[in-house]
């Protein structure tokens, strides 16, 4: 375990939010605590942890952030679709206790263990030794994914690399591969806003159509990331520049896994404290006739 030195509060000229961290309770290598500790150090005045399809480590974080004075967003990364195009959907300010949410995100990691099996399956059918029990001894806390079969086939010496792993056997168009389960994107939305949240789309394609967004926007997305690592400048400002012309709100977040994936870290891209109070702004007020 990643052990971390007690922080200060952040300075002013630090400030910001990270609205895009996994954690072990997806497919991020910090546990949830480990993450708020790492925000709270880079200066952090807020952080969403963002796993995907489970909001189970909100509440492991939510100790820890208080004790910190760091505001903790409750959130997720819904894996939708359109068109079988794959869509991540973010969801902020969820009541993670919300049942019909819960229930949906149980049904996707039901799914989720079938596919795993599924490619393990297939990768003993091209002659690779795979052990369920030996990769989940490893990964006793993870939710398991292509990502740590790929490191597990370098680690038992049958690949030389990640890379290789995946493709070779495990990208989407790998012989081992099989369809990964997602829910239409209509429906995440709606169930981010049934659990009291607000919706962004994550990291889009620069070619995505205007007229989906617009579609999207009117079924209930309030905002769109437009700056995440690998992004240059121009892409920044092209992605700001469709957010204003959509008025969805601009988010910015590493969307971290792992400390040793060079350019994100936590905090590396931060949403302005006035665009997160602008998403904060979307939150559904209870009715009073309720």
């Amino acid at each position: 375990m990643t052990v971390l030195n007690e922080v200060s509060r952040p300075q002013p000229a630090m400030a910001g939010a990270d609205l895009h961290v996994h954690t072990t309770h997806s497919d991020g290598v910090f546990s949830p605590g480990e993450v708020v500790r790492t925000a709270a150090q880079a200066g952090l005045s807020a952080v969403a942890i963002t796993d995907h399809d489970t909001v189970s480590g909100v509440s492991v974080a939510q100790p820890e952030a208080d004790r910190l004075g760091i505001e903790l967003v409750p959130g997720i990364e819904m894996t939708a679709e359109h068109h079988d195009t794959e869509l991540h959907i973010l969801g902020y300010f969820l009541d993670v206790q919300h049942e019909p949410l819960l229930s949906a995100t149980r049904r996707l990691h039901a799914e989720r263990d079938q596919r795993f099996l599924a490619i393990i399956d297939g990768l003993r059918q091209l002659g690779l030794t795979v052990d369920f029990d030996e990769i989940r001894a490893v990964w006793p806390r993870a939710a398991l994914g292509r990502k740590h079969l790929a490191e597990w086939l370098v680690r038992s010496r049958q690949v030389p690399t990640v890379r290789v792993a995946f493709n070779r056997y495990l990208a989407d168009d790998a012989p081992a591969c099989r369809p990964k389960p997602r829910m239409p994107w209509a429906e995440a939305l709606a169930s981010i806003a049934n659990a009291g949240g607000v919706s962004a789309l994550a990291h889009p394609s620069r070619n995505m159509d205007d007229l989906l967004l617009k579609e999207m926007k009117e079924a209930g997305l309030s905002a769109i990331e437009v700056s995440w690592p690998g992004q240059g400048a121009n892409r920044v400002r092209q992605g700001r520049e469709r957010a204003d012309r959509l008025g969805l709100i601009p988010l910015s977040g590493s969307d971290f896994h792992a400390p040793d994936q060079s350019m994100r870290s936590i905090g590396c891209r931060r949403t302005p404290l006035a665009e997160l109070e602008s998403l904060r702004a979307r939150v559904p007020q209870p009715s009073k006739f309720a």
